[in-house]
């Protein structure tokens, strides 16, 4: 209840005030990679995500809202909250390690310990005493006196060059799983501890209770027990028995033990492998059973998954009453010692989202092309979602385009996994739908593969639009192979014909995305174009001839044209910067965003409010995934700019366009929002 409070009072306060974002994505679809539940409130849960911050939960699980506005890593590899001091949160990124003393509302950035990888370890974080236990990826492990406010930060140097991947205590000694076994300090250094451990040295999980003892799981090799006496790893049973159709040899990953319950023990699969496994044991691992039920949210939105995904955390709350598992798809609840599992979703719009289209004429309809998840779709303003992929191969979604003159006829650019360039061509994934996106059809188109310039061309599918003069006709854009001109009625008749080539003129055929393409309805064969290290380029003959109209090197990653204000275009830069024309692309003026002006931080997506002419949205990205700084609105056609506020991690804005109630904001990770303008 406390969550909802929360999510309310934000809305209202951003009735009252503005500018302000307000979710309307839908949770679930993203990938989880650490938990942690307060031992003095188990209400208070908290969520990391691979490319989003964090996700806080005020009642147990039940909804959630987006956190970390203060992270300068986006990808959280471990939780931990302070058993003596409720509220107070470490935070574990890809960049460093954070604080937060409210409970995760604010963080603050406590040390240069970072933990980057594609597998993130399992207890990363470990209160001990009056300090926290940091395993960092490439530094080795460190004590941190969390408490106090200017943490003294010291070394346990002997692990540098191993990956540390869990942490655990057993009476006063401290162990770490690592990638070349068990080390445990004793003395003043790491001294191995793999007596008795066999099969493997990947240790890629470790849990102690008092009650429990000490168990690992070594990714090959599975679950071990520690003999204090013996100081050896002993196994307390054979591996456990795989289900009907799953092969061996199997691998495993996490490892979670019931705080009330000793000898329960919960294993999970390795999340490369498949299936997905969560194996439970009520004798200390001696036999174990499958857990097989669960259950997705009836009021959750369709995902392409259907179940149980790649595991990447356990964690119970201190009283052993609940046990939540991370996924690389949901967050789950068991509140019954895990027979049964409940799909957590409300806030956890853990979303990639590549492109944002509503329809006019139909009030709340809003279209969002994700990664993974496909085509999702809602008729009323993102209430409630479907996923509307049939006929198209499972995959990420680029773009989705309405006809201007049939709102039936549809056209769909998809990037389905594992698809690539084979043999010198590539393959554009474009479908079309006649009954509303309720079917689709596939229309390949194939291309040359062109020799990729540098490493900011992916080589990705990237843009679609629809001729405004001829609904069959589409351009199709790749970020390194081209941007071409397709007249579908002939592609079954002669595919070679259909397809017209627009940028064998063009030095860079680099375009970055969807906005990467202007039309002009009412100035046929007026096409303005934006490369990335071709600057922008202006063609008045439908792409046959193009003129570069700006400086032929720039980097230009987005336009938008001003509805109210014909030939006003707004183009995106790096460095936070901005073009401004008012002549349709013939000339160009610099603008920027206000503030500092990083090198890593680019204008990628920029959309007008055509129900409020001189309202302007601007979205930023970073490079590699680095925190940005959200979006910017202008009240005066880009005049002037101000930040809009907003307590979530700093991801990059990847679409931005006009929908029922205002602008539509997709985001790197955080699903969909739409932007109160205020005033």
């Amino acid at each position: 209840m406390c969550c909802l409070v929360l999510v309310l009072a934000q809305i209202a306060t951003a009735w009252g005030q503005g500018p302000a974002l307000i979710p309307i994505g839908y949770g679930g679809g993203g990938r989880f990679t650490a938990l942690a539940v307060d031992r003095s409130n188990p209400d208070l849960v908290a969520v990391g995500s691979d490319v989003a911050g964090f996700f806080l939960s005020h009642d147990g699980g039940d909804r959630f809202l987006p956190r970390g506005a203060g992270l300068k890593g986006l990808a959280v590899a471990g939780l931990a909250f302070d058993p003596q001091a409720a509220g107070t949160l470490a935070i574990l990124t890809d960049e460093g390690l954070y604080r937060s003393r409210d409970g995760g509302e604010t963080t603050e950035r406590l040390a240069d310990l970072g933990y980057a990888d594609r597998f993130f370890g399992s207890t990363l974080l470990l209160p001990l005493g009056d300090d926290l236990i940091v395993a960092t990826r490439t530094k080795g492990i460190f004590r941190v006196s969390w408490r106090q406010t200017v943490p003294v930060v010291t070394p346990l140097p002997g692990l540098s060059r191993r990956k540390p991947n869990s942490l655990a205590v057993l009476g006063d000694e401290l162990f770490a799983a690592t990638d070349a076994g068990v080390w445990v300090w004793r003395g003043g250094q790491w001294t191995s501890s793999n007596q008795g451990l066999a099969g493997g040295n990947n240790v890629t999980d470790m849990a102690a209770t008092p009650e429990a003892g000490l168990y690992a799981v070594e990714e090959r090799s599975g679950l071990w027990r520690y003999n204090p006496g013996k100081k050896a790893w002993e196994r307390p049973g054979p591996l456990p028995a795989l289900p009907p159709g799953a092969k061996g040899p199997v691998r495993f990953k996490a490892l979670a033990l019931d705080p009330k319950t000793p000898g329960r023990v919960f294993l999970a699969s390795h999340p490369e492998y498949w299936p997905y496994l969560l194996f439970v044991s009520n004798d200390g691992g001696k036999e174990f059973a499958l857990a097989t039920d669960f259950a997705l949210a009836p009021d959750g939105a369709p995902n392409y998954a259907k179940g149980l995904e790649s595991i990447e955390a356990l964690a119970f709350s201190s009283d052993g009453g609940t046990l939540f598992v991370a996924d690389w798809w949901n967050l789950w609840r068991s509140r019954d010692s895990g027979k049964h599992f409940d799909q957590l979703h409300k806030g956890l719009q853990n979303t990639v989202v590549k492109a944002v289209t509503s329809l006019p004429g139909q009030a709340g309809a809003i279209v969002a092309a994700t990664a993974d998840n496909g085509l999702m779709a809602s008729s009323d303003a993102g209430h409630t979602w479907t996923r509307t992929m049939n006929g198209v191969a499972d995959g990420h979604v680029v773009d989705m385009r309405f006809s201007p003159r049939d709102s039936a006829k549809r056209y769909l650019l998809a990037d389905p996994w594992q698809s690539g360039p084979r043999g010198g061509t590539v393959r554009l994934h474009l479908f079309r739908s006649l009954d509303s996106g309720a079917s689709w059809q596939s229309l390949p188109v194939m291309v040359p593969a062109r020799p990729l310039p540098g490493d900011y061309a992916s080589g990705l599918p990237t843009l679609l639009a629809i001729d405004p003069a001829d609904d069959d006709v589409v351009y199709l854009g790749s970020n390194g192979h081209g941007l071409y001109k397709v007249r579908v009625p002939d592609l079954e008749r002669d595919p070679a014909a259909a397809v017209t080539d627009l940028a064998r003129a063009l030095p860079r055929t680099t375009f970055f995305g969807p906005q990467s393409l202007l039309l002009f309805p009412d100035l046929p064969g007026l096409l303005v174009a934006a490369t990335v290290g071709g600057g922008i380029r202006r063609s008045q003959d439908g792409g046959a001839t193009w003129t570069a109209v700006t400086d032929p090197s720039l980097f230009v990653f987005c336009l938008a044209a001003d509805p109210s204000q014909p030939g006003h275009l707004l183009a995106g830069l790096p460095e936070k910067g901005l073009l401004q024309s008012r002549d349709f692309g013939k000339t160009w003026t610099r603008l920027a965003l206000p503030g500092e002006r990083p090198d890593h931080i680019a204008v990628q997506s920029i959309a007008f409010d055509p129900a409020r002419p001189g309202l302007v949205a601007v979205g930023t990205a970073a490079y590699d995934l680095k925190a940005a700084e959200g979006v910017y609105l202008s009240y005066d056609q880009g005049a002037t700019f101000v930040r809009v506020p907003s307590a979530m991690a700093p991801v990059g804005v990847t679409a931005l366009a006009p929908g029922p109630g205002g602008i539509l904001a997709g985001f790197n990770g955080l699903g969909l929002w739409r932007l109160d303008a205020g005033r």
